[in-house]
């Protein structure tokens, strides 16, 4: 599966007409805010040694805000920080690629670190907007979006010509769980939590949060929900389906489409 992960730090990329915005720094915790609006290209990644976390975008049209948070706090004397990240963005022909890896634990109480999230849209002849908020610690990481959405509790829009949208969380044993969407017309993509441990993952409900795993679309397209575990995988959209260790649900539109819960277990 592929892992959209940022391996390099801090760094600002800039082509064309793009501005960028105030840059601001604190001691501990330490927080990173960077803003922007114009066209072109621009990548920012960071690496506290907890965390990496980044993103790129390019279009005709970009503007965005990315905060991200090392906070420096080592709770129970266990060696890792707190870690976040928040992406608030949007583009006009263009694509947003955006993710985050985990890279310690308390590995004696909560097993290997590695997992990873991601989030990614791109359109041609249109718009998309995305809110991506991932956020790890000593014992798992989380996609707590509440409070951090789009207008309307969105998570990614887009309205093009052709569009893709790609939302996934994977564990550091290989589980996994994704959303591939393709299409033309219009896309709402609510995904409010996810999790990921060394052993399993929750797509669109966890995190000590109430499900909020919707999506729907007019025009055409297809919906792809993945979920691989090691020895189960459960999904909302097959409340009966029992005793498989992965599934691949596949749907297709031409008109109006709604799914009201896709939710995923895998582990």
């Amino acid at each position: 599966m592929k892992k959209r992960i940022f391996g390099f730090l801090l760094t600002l990329v800039m082509v064309l007409s793009l501005t960028i915005g105030s840059v601001a720094l604190a001691d501990d915790p330490t927080e990173v805010t960077t803003t922007w609006s114009g066209s072109g290209s621009l990548a920012v990644s960071t690496n506290t040694g907890d965390a990496t976390a980044g993103f790129i975008t390019e279009g005709a049209g970009i503007s965005g805000s990315y905060t991200t948070k090392d906070f420096n706090d080592n709770p129970y004397s266990y060696g890792v920080d707190t870690f976040s990240a928040y992406l608030n963005a949007s583009v006009t022909n263009g694509y947003i690629d955006s993710g985050s890896e985990r890279l310690t634990s308390k590995t004696s109480a909560y097993g290997d670190p590695g997992q990873t999230s991601w989030s990614f849209v791109s359109v041609t002849d249109g718009t998309a907007s995305m809110a991506y908020r991932t956020w790890t610690n000593y014992a798992a990481m989380k996609d707590p979006g509440y409070t951090y959405q789009l207008p309307g509790g969105h998570n990614i829009v887009a309205s093009a010509d052709s569009y893709t949208i790609d939302r996934g969380i994977q564990a550091s044993d290989g589980s996994w769980a994704n959303t591939l969407i393709t299409g033309s017309g219009t896309a709402t993509l609510d995904n409010m939590v996810s999790e990921a441990s060394a052993t399993g993952v929750r797509l669109g409900w966890g995190g000590g949060c109430y499900t909020d795993a919707s999506f729907s679309a007019t025009g055409t397209g297809t919906f792809t929900l993945t979920g691989v575990g090691d020895t189960s995988a459960t999904t909302a959209m097959a409340p009966g389906m029992v005793g498989a260790s992965s599934f691949s649900i596949v749907a297709s539109w031409a008109g109006t489409f709604n799914i009201a819960d896709y939710s995923v277990t895998a582990q």
